[in-house]
C-alpha cells in the first residue's frame, strides 16, 4: 500500500468519525423526538480541521504537488510520521490530552520543512509563484494559530487553516480548473491577506467588511463564474463562494457563520476541484485516472446546508430535521462515488500489467 493512501484512507475514516457525531449532535440540539448517542465522540471540529483537512493537505503537498514539483513524493518514512502524528494528536485530544495540539504543531513543522522544496525551481525550472509562497506562510500562521488553541478556547480560529489553504493553491490550480483561465496572483494574494484578517478577527466589527473585502478580490482575480471550461467545477466553484459571501453576512449567528465557511465554502471548493484530486489519486496509485464527477452530492449537502442556516436563522419546522442527514450523506457519497469509478481502473490495470509481465516471463523462458 502507497503511503499517499494510507493518508487518503486515514482522512476519511477520520471525517467519517468526526461527521456522524455532529450530524446526530445537531438532530438533538433540533428537538429530534428520540435519543440519540450524542456522547460517544466529542471532538467534531478538531477532527475535521487537524484530522480531515490537515491528512488532505499534507497528501497534497507530500504526494500530488511533490511528484509534480520534484519528481517523486515525499520519502515514505516522512509521510507515515506525519500520518501518524495526526492519528495520535486527533487519539488525544477526544482524551481531553492538551498535547494533542503540540502533535499538531509538529506535523505541521513537518510540511513547512518539506515545503522548502516548493520555494526553490522546480525540476523542469519553474520558479516559485504566489502559489508555493502562499502556502508556505499558510503552514506558518497555522502553527501559530495551534500554540494559541493549545492555551485558549478558540475552535473556530481553526478554519483559517483549509480556507487560506484553498486561497493559496486557488492562485494556481483555479486557471486548470477553469479551462486554463489565466489567475490574477497580486490579487489573489490581497484576497488572502482579507480572508485570513476576516477570520482571525471574528468577532470584530471589521471582520464581515475584511471577508467581503477577500470574496471579492478572489472572485474578480478568478472570475469564476463568467469562465469558461467544464460547467460542474464551475457551478461548484461559484456555489462555494456564495457561501463564503453567506459567511461573512451571517456573523452573528456561530453556527450559520461556522457551517458556511466550513461545509458550503471549504466542502463546496473539494468537490469542484476534482483536478487536484485526480492529481493526488495519480501520485497514490500511479495511474492515470479518470472520475466523472456526480451532481447528487453537491445537491444533498448544499440542500441540507439552506436548511441548517434556515434553521440557524430562527425557522422551526419538522423537516428541518433531515439538515445534518443530508449533508453527511451528500460528503460521504462524494467519495463513495470516486472510489466506486477509481477501484475498478486500478483494477483493471494492475490486471494488464500484470500480463504483461507474465507474458514478458513466458517469452524468457
Amino acid at each position: 500500500m502507497k503511503p499517499g493512501f494510507f493518508l487518503l484512507m486515514m482522512g476519511i475514516g477520520l471525517l467519517f468519525l468526526g461527521g456522524v457525531p455532529a450530524v446526530l449532535n445537531f438532530m438533538d440540539n433540533q428537538g429530534f423526538p428520540y435519543p440519540l448517542p450524542i456522547t460517544f465522540f466529542q471532538a467534531h471540529w478538531f477532527v475535521m480541521v487537524y484530522g480531515f483537512f490537515l491528512l488532505l493537505i499534507g497528501n497534497e503537498l507530500l504526494v500530488a504537488l511533490s511528484n509534480e514539483w520534484r519528481g517523486n513524493s515525499a520519502p515514505t518514512w516522512l509521510i507515515l510520521v506525519f500520518g501518524v502524528l495526526v492519528l495520535l494528536s486527533n487519539v488525544l485530544n477526544e482524551l481531553n490530552n492538551p498535547l494533542s495540539y503540540y502533535l499538531v504543531i509538529v506535523a505541521l513543522v513537518i510540511l513547512m520543512n518539506y515545503s522548502r522544496i516548493y520555494l526553490s525551481p522546480s525540476r523542469i525550472g519553474l520558479k516559485p509563484t504566489a502559489y508555493n509562497y502562499l502556502l508556505f506562510y499558510t503552514l506558518l500562521i497555522t502553527s501559530i494559530i495551534v500554540s494559541f488553541q493549545a492555551v485558549f478556547d478558540l475552535p473556530w480560529l481553526g478554519l483559517a487553516f483549509p480556507a487560506l489553504t484553498i486561497f493559496a493553491i486557488m492562485s494556481r490550480d483555479l486557471g486548470l480548473v477553469l479551462g486554463g483561465r489565466r489567475i490574477n496572483q497580486d490579487e489573489m494574494v490581497l484576497a488572502y491577506i482579507s480572508l485570513a484578517i476576516g477570520i482571525l478577527g471574528y468577532g470584530m466589527p471589521l471582520s464581515p467588511v475584511f471577508m467581503v473585502m477577500g470574496w471579492g478580490l478572489s472572485l474578480h482575480a478568478s472570475g469564476i463564474p463568467w469562465s469558461r471550461g467544464r460547467p460542474y467545477p464551475r457551478i461548484a466553484l461559484t456555489t462555494a463562494w456564495i457561501w463564503l459571501l453567506v459567511s461573512a453576512l451571517v456573523q452573528e449567528n456561530y453556527d450559520a457563520y461556522i457551517h458556511s465557511l466550513a461545509l458550503g465554502f471549504l466542502f463546496n471548493t473539494v468537490f469542484g476541484v476534482d483536478s487536484v484530486l485526480i492529481d493526488m489519486l495519480v501520485g497514490i496509485t500511479g495511474k492515470r485516472l479518470t472520475v466523472r464527477p456526480s451532481y447528487l452530492p453537491l445537491i444533498l449537502l448544499n440542500l441540507g446546508l439552506v436548511m441548517r442556516v434556515t434553521f440557524d436563522l430562527g425557522l422551526v419546522s419538522p423537516i428541518l430535521l433531515l439538515s445534518a442527514p443530508l449533508q453527511g450523506i451528500g460528503i460521504i457519497s462524494f467519495y463513495a462515488l470516486m472510489f466506486k469509478q477509481v477501484i475498478p481502473q486500478v483494477r483493471k490495470v494492475d490486471k494488464s500489467e500484470s500480463l504483461i509481465i507474465k507474458g514478458e516471463r513466458t517469452a524468457r523462458s
